[in-house]
């Protein structure tokens, strides 16, 4: 792609990122003379009318935005193809970058930044625009240190239908919002989700959650409760803390309502005052107290303090034998009955058929019907299916498994894709070692060629560094060296010219000599005669006078 002109504009000059559906490359508008960013949808994807028509609306989505904090898009169109976007070209880091470079980040400048994608995000939201992937790599920083939130990629009016990519998660997994991981539609507070956990992320220089796999993770966005920021930054206020804690609350409800909303706090958060809205179960401990679990817990006021109450030892006494003596027929009774709930009369489940599923969407198909996704995925090849769904399931659909049963996940790598080999130069059997060795097939064309040697392979097809699945064929052309040629007359050539000739062109001589007046070292007759066609390597007869 690197040096083709789109629209008979826009020049590609050297890609600067690449997503799961497109590349973004820098360019230049040939007509304003400027340089821009152009995001190119990736070929497989453009015989997906669905990938299309998600390309097309982030288009129309981002383009009816305009703000300080947004980067803008220009131009969008189709050339032969190829679907691209022209946007406006921010030369510098991205955020992910810079917390790489500096770990965590100093407070004022983690809110200052906070700040700017709040009014960003704020805009959008107005304009029914949900952004939908918050990430640190979406956020870049200009030349002179202001914050432009960019790819909308997945972006959706407010109003629209879901749309999820076949081939991944929706929105990036460590900072997806927990409604996203479950495959439900996401809305404007996912978006103050995913800000809360890059907030998290510049405070702290790492993630809340990590895991082996985009599964795993996942999981635990739905599942688990963060450490509170202030458990692993001592020195961070309280106000920010709590901003934190409420815009990653499981349940949406409990989040902030809106942008502005988070950006109020934000800005009295920047002013070091406290935040006028109290983040949802305001009472959280926020790490001040010693205790080593991470769920977080209320802290009890003057108010919700009980009373002291003295009770005699003899009342005492009785009231805990009373209470072992219940105690335990209890304990037996539920302990009998947990067995036999557990492993007597757990129900019959089918494995549902999630086949081409995303791995969220299948993992929540599963959960949906009481089976559990293990969070180890294996991966193979396959040519039907897009890389990153389910290619099938261990047990396999429709097998009647037990509830809670765990369900293996075999996903798509896409086809498996192998580089021939340059086979130029080589014999015929060495070609067919190194094919055979790449699971590849061959088929051998004959032909003269008075270039190269014969046996020698001097073409082949696909050429060299093409890439072809397993089982593909290579056709590969072998010289039989020099073709048919008519021989030279040689007659009345000295015998030395003659032989000389024949060498050169391959043809064998055999010399007879015979007595004869005046010709003496010169040829007299030949054998074919001249003019006959013949081949490398036939017997030529010459007669030599004496």
């Amino acid at each position: 792609m690197i040096g083709k002109v789109l629209a008979e504009r826009y020049e590609l000059i050297e890609k600067i990122a690449e997503g799961g559906m497109a590349r973004v490359f820098r360019g230049r508008d040939l007509l304003l003379k400027r340089t821009v960013a152009v995001k190119v949808l990736k070929d497989q994807m453009t015989g997906d009318a669905a990938f299309i028509r998600r390309f097309e609306r982030e288009a129309q989505s981002a383009a009816a935005l305009s703000h300080p904090h947004i980067v803008n898009i220009y131009d969008v169109g189709e050339k032969e193809g190829t679907y691209f976007m022209v946007m406006e070209y921010v030369d510098g880091k991205n955020l992910k970058e810079y917390i790489r470079e500096k770990g965590r980040l100093p407070v004022h400048e983690a809110i200052k930044i906070t700040r700017q994608i709040a009014e960003a995000l704020a805009e959008a939201h107005k304009a029914g625009v949900v952004h939908r992937d918050i990430k640190p790599q979406n956020i870049l920083f200009s030349r002179d240190g202001k914050v432009k939130v960019t790819d909308f990629g997945i972006a959706i009016a407010g109003d629209g239908v879901t749309v999820t990519a076949g081939d991944q998660i929706i929105g990036s997994v460590q900072y997806i919002s927990p409604e996203q991981a479950r495959g439900d539609i996401a809305g404007k507070q996912s978006d103050l989700y995913s800000l809360g956990i890059v907030l998290y992320e510049m405070v702290t220089g790492k993630v809340p959650f990590d895991g082996e796999s985009p599964v795993a993770v996942a999981m635990k966005h739905i599942q688990e409760q963060i450490v509170p920021p202030r458990r692993l930054v001592e020195d961070l206020p309280p106000a920010l803390d709590q901003i934190i804690l409420k815009s990653v609350q499981k349940d949406s409800a409990e989040r902030y309502m809106t942008a502005e909303e988070l950006l109020e706090d934000i800005l009295y958060a920047e002013e070091k005052r406290e935040p006028r809205i109290k983040p949802a179960h305001s009472s959280y401990n926020t790490g001040d107290e010693e205790d080593d679990d991470h769920i977080l817990r209320p802290v009890r006021t003057e108010e919700d303090q009980p009373k002291r109450v003295v009770i005699s030892p003899k009342l005492l006494k009785i009231v805990l034998r009373l209470f072992f003596f219940l105690l335990i027929p209890a304990a037996l009774i539920g302990t009998a009955y947990f067995f036999l709930s557990s492993y007597v009369f757990v129900p019959d489940i089918e494995v549902p058929d999630v086949t081409d599923m995303s791995q969220s969407e299948a993992a929540a198909a599963l959960s949906g019907v009481g089976l559990m996704p293990n969070s180890e995925i294996s991966y193979i090849y396959d040519d039907q299916i897009a890389v990153g769904n389910v290619v099938r399931t261990d047990p396999p659909a429709g097998r009647i498994v037990k509830q809670d049963r765990i369900i293996d996940l075999i996903v798509s790598k896409g086809p498996e894709f192998i580089v021939t080999p340059d086979l130029v130069g080589r014999t015929e059997r060495e070609a067919q070692v190194i094919l055979q060795g790449l699971d590849l097939n061959m088929i051998v064309e004959r032909d003269y060629n008075e270039e190269v040697p014969e046996g020698e392979i001097y073409r082949q097809q696909p050429g060299e560094s093409f890439k072809i699945s397993p089982g593909d064929t290579v056709v590969v052309y072998v010289s039989q060296g020099r073709g048919p040629f008519a021989l030279a007359d040689l007659v009345g050539f000295s015998e030395e010219v003659a032989l000389e000739y024949l060498d050169e062109h391959g043809l064998r001589a055999v010399v007879r000599k015979r007595f004869t007046l005046g010709s003496s070292g010169h040829v007299i007759e030949q054998m074919p005669e001249p003019g006959t066609e013949v081949r490398p390597g036939e017997s030529i007869e010459i007669v030599v006078g004496e």
